[in-house]
């Protein structure tokens, strides 16, 4: 059964992922994110706002390359499962993060529900610890010669 929480689409299909991609591209010629885009549907043009124009680009750029889409409202809560999901780490995984509380959730009778923004906002920090670490690593070793 589908959750509440998310609006899914499957896999696209070789035609799909094509236009997608071209979409993707001429979007980005378009604008630079920041600004507003006019688009036309059929005999309508609608001005879509930057930040649903950098949705946009995202979803196409994931359906170019031949992934499926989720939305899920940032005030959504959602289950162990769907936040493990979110993550890409195990349920059990996520658990252990929930029970340190490294990641906020609160309990409905015996299950833990997590906002989405708030797996979102650790993951962001953890892209963020990954990056510097790396640049850390890199900055290493070019002091000792080895790039």
């Amino acid at each position: 059964m589908e959750p509440k929480t998310a609006t899914s689409y499957g896999i696209p299909n070789e035609r799909d992922a094509t236009l997608a991609g071209q979409a993707g591209r001429a979007l980005e010629a378009l604008t630079d994110g920041t600004q507003p885009v006019s688009a036309r549907f059929g005999d309508r043009i609608v001005d879509l706002p930057a930040p649903a124009v950098r949705l946009l680009r995202e979803v196409l750029d994931r359906m170019a390359d031949g992934k499926g889409v989720a939305l899920t409202p940032l005030h959504a809560e959602l289950t162990t499962r769907q936040a493990a999901e979110l993550l890409q780490v195990s349920r059990t995984h996520l658990v252990q993060l929930l029970d340190e509380g490294r990641i906020p959730c609160r309990m409905v009778g015996s299950h833990r529900r997590v906002r989405a923004e708030d797996i979102l906002a650790f993951r962001r920090e953890t892209e963020v610890r990954r990056r510097e670490a790396l640049d850390e690593m890199t900055a290493r070793d070019q002091e000792l010669g080895l790039q």
